[in-house]
Order: C-alpha cells, then sequence, then structure tokens
C-alpha cells in the first residue's frame, strides 16, 4: 500500500484468547479504514478540492524511555494494587516496559517511510516531541532517547550482566514473561514469551528519523518518577545498589510529601551503575546539542544560558511553534507555568502576530492537567506564582493566530474546540502515548483553503509490526509484543479506550484564518 493513502486501517483489540481471575486478554485486529471526519466547531466554510499544505508535522509523545532496573524506581507499589493510598502513584510498572525503544523506532521507521500527506501529498517537514521523553530523568535513559531519534546504538543495559528487573519471577506483582507459572501472568491471561528478556536488552541499533525534531521538557523527564524533585538522598540512592522490595500504603500516599520512607525497605539487590546520575533540566537542555538537527532540538542558546526549556522555533514558513515547559521543578506530575514564562509566551505570541505568523503551541501539559500550583517543596524552590491552565487558555484566546494547542500526557487522543470571541479560537490536540496503548503518532497538517478559511487535519499512524506477534527475533516482532501487551495492560495511563472517538483521531479540524479578516 502506498504510504500517500494514509490513513492505513486501524488496529483495534479484537477477541479474548484467554481468560485470567483478574481479566481477560485479547489480541489485536485490524479494523476498516477510519475517514476523515470534518468538525466545524469553530468555523465553517467550503473546502477546497486542492488546498494549499502550510505546514506537515509529525507528532509523537510520552515514550517514557526507561532503565528498567533503577534503584529509584518504586514499581513494589504494585504490590499493594489500587487502592486510595496508590491513586496517584500507579502505574510505576508495565508489562511492556523493556519494549519501548523497540515501538518507538518502529514508529519512527514508518514516519520515514510517509512520503507525502493523505490530501495534499506534501512531505513531512518536522517530528515534534511533547516531552515524558524518558521515564526518571536520568542520564542513560536521556543518551538513549537522544540515540533513538538521531541515530545509533540504543543501550539500556545497566548494573551487572544479569537482568535484575522486577519481571524475572521472582515478584509476584509482576508479570514474568518465560515463567509459565508466573502468578500475575495467569491472573491477567497474558502469555508465556521465551527469550522476550535477553532479546529486549540487547542493544539496538536504529537509523533515527529523517526529520528535524523538536523536544520538550515533561515531568519525567525532571522529576523522580515524574512527581518529585532530585533531593540529595535521591541522588545518591539512585547511584546505590539497594532498592525498594515492599512499600507501605501509608509511605506511598505521602510519596510527592516524603518521599524518603517509602524507600524505607531497600532489601532488593540490584548492581550499582553511575551512568544513572539523576539530570538537572539544565543537563537535560544542554544534552540535546552536538547530534542531530536542528541544533538543540529546539532549545537556544538562551536556554543554555538562563537554565530554561521553552522557545520558538520559526523554522516553518509563516509559522511559530511555541514549545513550553509545563513541568513544576517543586514536584507533583500535573503541570503549569511560572510568571516569567507568561510573560514570555505573552510577547512571542504579540510578536508573531505582527509577523503574520499562524502560531501552533505545543507543551507536555493539555491544559486540563496544567493544575499544580505548588510554590516550593522542603529545600527545593519553584519558581515563584505558578500559572494554571485556565489563564494561559485565556491568553492564547486573546491572540487568534494562535490555531492549536498540541500536548500529551494524559496518554489519550483527545481534541477539544476552544472557541474564542468573534469567530476565533484554537484547537486542543492530545496525542497518545507511545509507551501506552494504542502506542501511535500522528500526522498534522495545515491547509488553506482560501476565502479565509483553513483546517488541521490530522491523522493517526500505527508502526507495522505485527498485529499477531510471534517472535523476539527482530525489533518489527518486538514492537508488535509491545503493542500487544499495552492494550492488554490494566495500568495503561490512558486506559483501554485510549484511542479516544472517532472525532479524536482522523479528523479535519476547520478554523478561520485570522491572517484574512
Amino acid at each position: 500500500m502506498s504510504e500517500s493513502l494514509l490513513p492505513s486501517r486501524p488496529i483495534w483489540r479484537g477477541d479474548i484468547v484467554r481468560t485470567g481471575r483478574v481479566q481477560p486478554y485479547y489480541r489485536l485486529v485490524r479494523g476498516e479504514t477510519e475517514p476523515h471526519e470534518v468538525r466545524r466547531d469553530l468555523a465553517d466554510g467550503a473546502l477546497a478540492a486542492d488546498p494549499r499544505s502550510l505546514a506537515h508535522v509529525a507528532h509523537l509523545t510520552d515514550v517514557q524511555l526507561l532503565d528498567v532496573q533503577s534503584p529509584s524506581r518504586l514499581e513494589a507499589v504494585h504490590e499493594l494494587g489500587r487502592r486510595a493510598e496508590t491513586a496517584l502513584m500507579l502505574p510505576l510498572q508495565r508489562p511492556q516496559e523493556l519494549l519501548a525503544a523497540h515501538a518507538t523506532d518502529a514508529l519512527v521507521r514508518r514516519l520515514n517511510a510517509v512520503t507525502g500527506s493523505p490530501r495534499t501529498g506534501a512531505p513531512l517537514q518536522l517530528l515534534l516531541t511533547t516531552g515524558d521523553n524518558v521515564d526518571n530523568m536520568q542520564e542513560n535513559e536521556t543518551a538513549a532517547f537522544l540515540r533513538l531519534l538521531d541515530g545509533g546504538v540504543v543501550d539500556l543495559r545497566s548494573g551487572g550482566p544479569a537482568y535484575e528487573g522486577a519481571q524475572d519471577g521472582s515478584r509476584d506483582w509482576a508479570w514474568a514473561p518465560e515463567d509459565p507459572g508466573s502468578v500475575w501472568g495467569r491472573d491477567h491471561g497474558f502469555p508465556t514469551v521465551p527469550g522476550l528478556l535477553s532479546a529486549a536488552l540487547e542493544p539496538l541499533e536504529v537509523g533515527g528519523t529523517r526529520l528535524p525534531w523538536l523536544s520538550c521538557f515533561g515531568n519525567h523527564d525532571g522529576l523522580v518518577q515524574g512527581r518529585v524533585p532530585a533531593t540529595p538522598e535521591l541522588r545518591s540512592l539512585t547511584l546505590g545498589h539497594r532498592k525498594a522490595a515492599v512499600v507501605r500504603a501509608e509511605d506511598a500516599a505521602a510519596f510527592t510529601q516524603d518521599p524518603g520512607p517509602a524507600y524505607g525497605d531497600r532489601s532488593w539487590s540490584v548492581t550499582a551503575d553511575e551512568r544513572r546520575r539523576l539530570m538537572s533540566r539544565a543537563e537535560y537542555v544542554a544534552a540535546h546539542f552536538g547530534r542531530g538537527r536542528p541544533q538543540g532540538h529546539g532549545f537556544t542558546q538562551d536556554n543554555l544560558a538562563r537554565g530554561t526549556a521553552y522557545y520558538a522555533h520559526d523554522d516553518l514558513p509563516g509559522i511559530r511553534v511555541v514549545v513550553l515547559d509545563t513541568t513544576n521543578p517543586a514536584g507533583i506530575f500535573e503541570g503549569s507555568i511560572d510568571e516569567t514564562q507568561l510573560d514570555w509566551l505573552r510577547d512571542t505570541l504579540r510578536d508573531a502576530a505582527v509577523e503574520e505568523r499562524l502560531v501552533v503551541v505545543a507543551s507536555h501539559h493539555p491544559r486540563g492537567s496544567m493544575t499544580n500550583d505548588r510554590e516550593s517543596w522542603g529545600d527545593v524552590a519553584g519558581e515563584g506564582r505558578r500559572v494554571l491552565g485556565d489563564e494561559l487558555d485565556r491568553l492564547l484566546l486573546e491572540h487568534p493566530h494562535v490555531i492549536a494547542w498540541v500536548s500529551g500526557h494524559i496518554h489519550r487522543n483527545r481534541v477539544t474546540a476552544r472557541p474564542g470571541r468573534g469567530g476565533s479560537g484554537y484547537w486542543e490536540i492530545s496525542t497518545s502515548s507511545v509507551m501506552d496503548w494504542p502506542t501511535q503518532c500522528r500526522l498534522i497538517e495545515i491547509l488553506d483553503h482560501g476565502d479565509g478559511l483553513l483546517s488541521l487535519l490530522l491523522t493517526m499512524v500505527d508502526h507495522d509490526g505485527p498485529v499477531t506477534p510471534a517472535d523476539v527475533d527482530s525489533v518489527d516482532g518486538l514492537a508488535g509484543w509491545h503493542r500487544e501487551l499495552a492494550a492488554n495492560d490494566p495500568f495503561g495511563v490512558g486506559g483501554f479506550d485510549a484511542h479516544g472517538t472517532p472525532g479524536d483521531r482522523n479528523v479535519e479540524l476547520l478554523v478561520r484564518d485570522p491572517r484574512r479578516p
């Protein structure tokens, strides 16, 4: 099938193939092609038969590439199961987590094969990522992610030569893929997959994306377990050889207030590794310089000088991509920005209007997840008053040149109209995660139909890994396993319906052209 004939047939959960005590296990199937649904929430008008393509980008988010053996991971919270005390902690371990690099590589290769948009044939120009590129703010995770997109050898082995993670059969609360007697596996109907652990940890040589790509700072990129700042105690623990084997419910509940007690029982022995060093925001930004394009992957010399992680990117003709840093350095996984960033954003939007540039805002957190008003935590100072989603939304609605706000974090496909005054407004576009089901990315094409009408054409993209995986001897085979396991993971952040409604997937979103009043 020609890649220009996207959208392709979507992948869904199909029939039950095994039944466990807790839940059934589903196989995946290909459905019928979904045409683009036209949404006229913000504007109406005649769509041109041959619209002009203004920009064509791919959106990929929430890879959460991880060192599965790190001492500061708290997978043992899963022994407690779902309860009030763990509501803000789960998931901290996933059946498919070892295979995130394989799924991402498969998606990147799929994007590399796209020769044109489904409407105009225009080539892809840019890959936009929106944070949670890694899972636990570690240096080895960040290095692996950069190689995954820039090309090179992705190696997430750490510690000793043997696997020391949760999936070796020693923990009843985790799926052990190579153990037929796995308690969690039998309870949830999961299969036995011989050779999966060793195959997943083999170094992976990748070609990377052919596109220039932009980075973004998410809560997992800048907080331990995506939730708390890196204190000296947590930095030391991460470099050590002991991790938590048991977590008490009361300590899980208090983790974002005082994480120390959750690590009280460190009877799980692993091999120490200095490459697990926790990175500051400034170090994370600096790591993006030196390879790939554009230089810094969006981060600028000003970011390096000031230690910030927000910027504007003007390489798409007539378009300004504004990337925000919505991670609160004082902790908690929900987002916000500080007033200095708000002032910068106000000036940046004003300048874009003067230059008659359309604006696409990008951030890790969507509007509804920007509820984090924490200004300090213990000895960690925040950055002053926090600006939440509703205030940021009001600012964006004051600027008709803003046509979209693109984000991740919620691990769901969701598209929401944000109407403004006088027929203006923007579209809020959240794309599901790579780590969790449905393991997709999204194409976004901005089209000019003339007569003051624009549209955003959104197309979901699945990788080419097998829908029914069988082998562990190829990257695509492992990527197929990742997707099937994610489709059955009861702790997926977005849930089993993370693919959203038809109006959240293949859609064409109409919006007035602010340059043509």
